[in-house]
């Protein structure tokens, strides 16, 4: 796999997810993250992706 030259906005993303505990906690629910827990942020989202991000990575084509 080759690394995406577009930073992905997790914002716009369909597998962010938050829930809240006093603070909003931000997450990454893709089944295919490499990261366990998939924290995004506290509070607010980072501006770009994690890059563990799966959708960052694309086939080679």
């Amino acid at each position: 796999m080759k690394l995406n030259n577009r930073a992905q906005n997790c914002a716009e993303c369909e597998f962010m997810k938050k829930y809240d505990y006093g603070k909003k906690i931000y997450y990454c629910d893709h089944v295919d993250r490499i990261d366990d827990m998939g924290k995004l942020g506290v509070g607010e989202l980072p501006e770009v992706s994690p890059m563990w991000c799966p959708l960052r990575e694309k086939k080679s084509e």
